[in-house]
């Protein structure tokens, strides 16, 4: 199992996600981090453990408002060992950056602008976005296309973020057993280990985790064992 710590950025600054409420996430100042500067973050995360991965989202960009890019990509070039996975609402190439992976949401995207980007390439995640159990955010052809998938794919629940209840076991296992070809990153809702060896048991081999990392619901020795 590989967890891939989440940064939300808004203005400049790291935020604390709470069920898709992007309006008034506060800045971030955990237990973990009482710092809201990106490389803070990304400097305390690596100081529990040495993770390979950053995911990030950048909300002004989702919402519309303006965008982080400079700073993102500042961070890019500062941790060349870290593969970043941003989701900013756009696909961007950044052939330049080997560490830079675009995330493309349904939430962002509609059925023609996914096909002509897989037409070009595969390099790039893909977010299937719900702001509650079963309610789509975006095209719901998208939910069930294949042919227009990626290799590896978010199932990314916006209600469960900071919720504190776990993440969505039947969702996660319906996509891993209707499509096993593909791999499934989990994200919203998970709480502490056991909610990972959950859903390993249903075949996720990737998750997103932001709330438990900063509570310490999830710790370092956790952490290891769940990468043996």
């Amino acid at each position: 199992m590989q967890i891939i710590p989440v940064i939300d950025i808004k203005a400049g600054r790291a935020v604390l996600a709470k069920q898709g409420n992007r309006q008034n996430y506060p800045p971030l100042s955990t237990p973990l981090c009482a710092s809201s500067q990106l490389d803070d973050v990304i400097n305390a995360y690596l100081g529990l453990y040495s993770f390979t991965q950053i995911y990030i989202a950048d909300l002004d960009a989702l919402m519309g408002t303006g965008d982080n890019q400079s700073l993102i990509d500042s961070a890019v070039n500062q941790y060349p060992q870290l593969d970043f996975m941003v989701d900013c609402g756009a696909f961007k190439t950044h052939s330049s950056a080997a560490n830079y992976k675009s995330i493309i949401g349904t939430e962002s995207v509609n059925q023609k602008t996914l096909q002509s980007i897989k037409q070009q390439t595969n390099n790039f995640i893909l977010s299937l976005d719900f702001c509650a159990l079963n309610k789509t955010m975006g095209d719901p052809v998208l939910y069930n296309s294949p042919s227009l998938w990626p290799q590896h794919i978010i199932i990314m629940n916006l209600s469960l973020v900071g919720k504190n209840s776990g993440p969505d076991l039947l969702k996660l296992k319906h996509y891993c057993c209707t499509y096993p070809d593909y791999n499934f990153i989990a994200a919203g809702g998970i709480r502490h280990k056991q909610d990972l060896v959950q859903l390993k048991k249903i075949g996720i081999q990737q998750a997103l985790v932001a709330s438990a990392l900063h509570k310490g619901t999830l710790s370092t020795t956790d952490i290891k064992q769940l990468f043996t």
